[in-house]
């Protein structure tokens, strides 16, 4: 039966574009519809290279960056952790590496979220997450700093932006002092005088 009064269709629209996300090797990459893009290396969970929706470099990696995880990657964004720059004799950190062993350590790939209209003018957006725990890393690490931890790193790529964040877990019974950097290598074409960092 057909009826007089049938409502109008409501039109329906095409899905906005998704932010893409791709695991290659030890590498993640996480790319937005509008052009920008992340990769973070699993070694270390270094961000080696963010670039603008016009695809100009905003990190700074050196040419003698090694990116095989047979020592920290030199540039991008490091992550530093339980300690920054040589550790203190007559601490609990002082056996460990300069820097700590997050950025000599493999991290897990956790997943990414995404959102549709987090951005500014309803662009999307990526969160990536990477995780690191006692179980973890090596056995020599774990005899130089015996505590029970866990890391959540996110990455959060925008328009125009990026995100990071660290949340530090002590999973054990002993308290236990940190240091955390999030060493930051910003490529700067220009002279370093006339450069600024806001934030």
């Amino acid at each position: 039966m057909e009826r007089a009064k049938r409502p109008t269709a409501i039109p329906v629209s095409s899905p906005p574009p998704q932010p893409t996300i791709s695991v290659q090797g030890d590498k993640v990459q996480a790319s937005l519809a509008t052009g920008e893009s992340v990769t973070v290396s699993l070694f270390g969970a270094t961000v080696v290279s963010w670039k603008l929706a016009n695809g100009e470099e905003q990190l700074f990696l050196s040419e003698k960056a090694v990116l095989n995880g047979s020592k920290p990657i030199r540039g991008g964004i490091p992550l530093v952790f339980p300690v920054f720059g040589p550790p203190p004799k007559d601490h609990a950190t002082s056996t460990l590496p300069q820097h700590g062993f997050a950025r000599n350590s493999y991290w897990e790939f956790l997943g990414k979220s995404t959102s549709e209209s987090a951005g500014q003018n309803g662009d999307s957006s990526v969160k990536l997450d990477f995780g690191l725990s006692t179980g973890m890393i090596s056995d020599k690490f774990k005899s130089d700093w015996p505590y029970d931890f866990g890391l959540m790193y996110s990455v959060t790529l925008s328009n125009g932006s990026l995100g990071t964040s660290l949340q530090v877990q002590n999973k054990g019974t002993l308290p236990f002092d940190f240091q955390v950097l999030l060493h930051s290598y910003f490529k700067v074409e220009s002279q370093a005088t006339n450069s600024r960092v806001f934030g």
